[in-house]
């Protein structure tokens, strides 16, 4: 059987996150998928990886620095994970020598059956031509619009660039604080 490959909609579809975030995993260099005339495409094991990053991301809120190097050793080791099938892979860090270590468990097994399970129903999420807009957009967005427009009630036309005005001052005041920790 072939190997299926990916747009990042679809992917992100099979994955169960927002294009944006696997969007922003590609670009800081954590997931790396080929590249195809221009068009970055995922396989069965850069969507694992993806899942992986995601679970780690999720669980310990790292940097994508971190999160990159935590990758890197999870893609070094990978193959023998492929080969042992464990159920559960353990990832251990320590910030400093003096510190106990942390440790996560990411089940492994149950990720690759999801991955599977998504990727034969990867064929019912459509990804769009590239600068396309989907068939029937205008309108939908005119119907929002005009919800909107009713939650509103009457509203002149000064009353709105008013309220704008002052929303855009209120913006332009950033809020910092500093603090001294004892």
């Amino acid at each position: 059987m072939p190997q299926r490959v990916l747009k990042l909609k679809q992917a992100s579809a099979v994955l169960k996150v927002p294009p944006k975030e696997l969007q922003n995993l590609v670009q800081f260099g954590v997931v790396k998928p080929k590249r195809v005339e221009g068009t970055y495409v995922f396989d069965k094991e850069t969507l694992l990886t993806a899942k992986v990053a995601f679970r780690l991301k999720e669980s310990l809120g790292t940097r994508a620095n971190v999160l990159m190097r935590l990758i890197d050793v999870f893609r070094a080791s990978e193959k023998g994970f492929r080969r042992k099938n464990p159920a559960y892979i353990v990832f251990t860090c320590r910030t400093s020598r003096e510190e106990e270590p942390i440790k996560l468990g990411v089940p492994f097994r149950s990720f690759d059956a999801e991955i599977d399970e998504g990727l034969s129903r990867a064929g019912l999420y459509k990804d769009m031509p590239r600068g396309r807009k989907r068939a029937g957009w205008k309108k939908e967005f005119l119907a929002t619009i005009s919800e909107a427009a009713k939650d509103l009630g009457e509203l002149s036309d000064e009353e709105i660039q008013r309220t704008v005005r002052s929303y855009r001052e209120e913006r332009r005041v950033p809020e910092i604080t500093v603090a001294a920790e004892i």
